[in-house]
């Protein structure tokens, strides 16, 4: 029950740490934009600090997204499917979806720790470690098939019905 509850609030904590990055994105923007206009020398950085936070704030809030249907789901078909069907249909959605990410989490981690080997840099107007953007993907990735492995173990369907409130 412990380390459920640390899970929990793992994946809740990423979901506002993404939105709170969201927020950080705009207010960059904002500032980059009034310095360009006002005739001040905005960041240089600010472009490609805004592309990583963007990166960060999609693989933090998306677990939580699962966790809340809050993906989108195209139900019309399925929906018009016998109940059985629909339930072995949403199963088989819920499989796939785990071994796909799985294998994306697999995959980014391996080519992260290929960066890590090789010392690789990310040369924009900044330089950050290549292996911190796969860190980001591989991290989503995983907690993403977890959402949907408990789904699975809970007997659930995954229907995208949270994004429609």
């Amino acid at each position: 029950m412990f380390l459920l509850r640390i899970y929990n609030l793992l994946i809740l904590g990423l979901a506002a740490l993404g939105a709170a990055s969201l927020i950080f994105i705009s207010v960059a923007i904002i500032i980059d934009v009034l310095l360009r206009n006002t005739g001040y020398r905005p960041f240089q950085s600010t472009s490609a600090i805004v592309e990583y936070v963007m990166l960060f704030s999609t693989m933090a809030a998306a677990p939580w997204l699962v966790r809340t249907n809050g993906h989108v789901a195209i139900y019309s078909f399925v929906g018009a499917m016998p109940d059985r069907a629909r339930l072995l249909a949403g199963r088989a959605v819920l499989v796939l979806a785990i071994l796909t990410l799985g294998l994306l989490c697999w995959r980014s981690a391996a080519v992260g720790l290929e960066m890590v080997q090789s010392r690789a840099v990310d040369m924009r107007s900044i330089n950050i470690p290549s292996w911190v953007l796969y860190a980001m993907l591989s991290g989503g990735f995983g907690l993403m098939a977890l959402e949907f492995l408990r789904l699975l173990l809970r007997g659930e369907t995954y229907t995208g019905s949270g994004g429609a409130h």
